[in-house]
C-alpha cells in the first residue's frame, strides 16, 4: 500500500499549485511511496494543463464545475491508496522535509491519529492554524474584531513551539490515518469554510487523538483562491458557524449564533456601504454582506 496520499484541491491558482508541487517533491527525501491527487474545480487559468505537462505522476481529477473544497477532497479520498491521507492546500509551500517529519512522527507514535503542522505566513511569521472549537463568546469577540479576547481560541495560552493535543487544525495541511476515514467517513459536503473543524470534531469524539506538531512547518500563502469571490468567502465564513452550531449545539446556542450573525451582517452592510465610495474592495464586501443577509436564516447546503 502507498504510504501517503497527498490530496490537493485547486481553483485558479496555477502558479501557486506548481510551486506547491515543486517544493513537495523537492523536499521529499524519505524512501516511502507517495501519491499525489490533484482535484481541479474547473479552473480557467491552465492549471490542469500546466500540472499535467510538468508532473506526469500526479493523478488529476478534472471537474467541469466548482465542486467546493469538501466535495473535491472527498473525490480524492475515495480513490486514495495511502495508509495516511494528507490534505494540502495549493497555496502552501515547503521549505524543508516537513511531510517526511509528519509521517515519521505518526510512525513513531501509533496512538496519534491526526496531526497538524505549524503554518507560517508568506513572510515567515506565525499563522494561526490550530483552534479550539467555536464558542458563543468566541464568535461574539470575533465579530467585533476583539483579537485580545481570541487568544484562548487560538491556543495563545499554550507554548506554540511545542507539540500538544488540540481540538482542530487548519485544512491547509492535515495528515491523518486511513482508520480515521474508515470510522467517521469523509468531509461533510454541506459545510464549507469550517469542514476541517467539523472533521476534527468528529474524529476527536470518535476517540481519535489529534496533535499539533510545530517541528514541521509549512508556508501558507493564505486566501488566494478566496479573494476571487467575496460572496462565497464572506457568506460561508458566517453561515457555516451557524450550521456547525445547529449540527452540534441545537437550541439556545444555535439561536444566539443566528441572532449575533444577523446583527453582525447588518452592521457590516452599513459600514462597508459608507466606505464603498473610497475603495472597490469596500463595494465588493458591502455586496457580499447583502448577499449573505438572507442566508443567515436559510443557510445554503454546501458552497453557494
Amino acid at each position: 500500500m502507498t504510504v501517503v496520499s497527498v490530496v490537493i484541491v485547486n481553483y485558479n491558482v496555477k502558479d501557486l499549485v506548481l510551486r506547491c508541487l515543486e517544493t513537495l517533491y523537492g523536499f521529499h527525501y524519505q524512501p516511502f511511496d507517495m501519491e499525489v491527487i490533484l482535484v481541479d474545480n474547473d479552473s480557467s487559468d491552465g492549471s490542469v494543463e500546466a500540472v499535467g505537462n510538468r508532473y506526469k505522476d500526479v493523478i488529476i481529477i478534472e471537474n467541469k464545475y466548482n465542486a467546493g473544497f469538501p466535495a473535491a477532497n472527498n473525490q480524492a479520498f475515495k480513490i486514495a491508496n495511502g495508509r495516511y491521507l494528507f490534505m494540502l492546500n495549493p497555496d502552501t509551500e515547503f521549505q524543508d522535509d516537513s511531510l517526511d517529519r509528519l509521517v515519521a512522527f505518526m510512525e513513531q507514535n501509533p496512538q496519534t491519529d491526526m496531526i497538524g503542522p505549524r503554518l507560517l505566513n508568506s513572510d515567515g511569521s506565525y499563522q494561526a492554524s490550530v483552534w479550539r472549537y467555536p464558542t458563543l463568546s468566541g464568535i461574539f469577540f470575533e465579530m467585533l474584531y476583539l483579537k485580545p479576547f481570541l487568544g484562548h481560541k487560538n491556543y495563545r495560552d499554550k507554548d506554540l513551539t511545542q507539540p500538544f493535543e488540540a481540538d482542530s487544525f487548519s485544512g491547509a495541511a492535515i495528515l491523518f490515518r486511513r482508520e480515521v476515514m474508515d470510522k467517521i467517513g469523509v468531509l461533510d459536503e454541506k459545510l464549507f469554510w469550517i469542514e476541517e473543524v467539523d472533521y476534527c470534531y468528529r474524529a476527536q469524539h470518535a476517540g481519535f487523538k489529534l496533535v499539533y506538531y510545530p517541528y514541521a512547518s509549512i508556508l501558507h500563502h493564505i486566501g488566494q483562491s478566496a479573494k476571487k469571490n467575496y460572496n462565497i468567502t464572506i457568506c460561508n465564513q458566517i453561515v457555516n458557524k451557524i450550521k456547525f452550531f445547529k449540527k452540534y449545539h441545537p437550541g439556545f446556542p444555535w439561536i444566539m449564533v443566528v441572532i449575533l450573525s444577523f446583527c453582525n451582517v447588518l452592521a457590516k452592510i452599513l459600514m462597508f456601504s459608507l466606505l464603498s465610495p473610497f475603495k472597490k474592495i469596500y463595494r465588493l464586501k458591502a455586496k457580499a454582506y447583502v448577499y449573505t443577509l438572507p442566508r443567515v436564516f436559510n443557510p445554503p447546503q454546501g458552497m453557494k
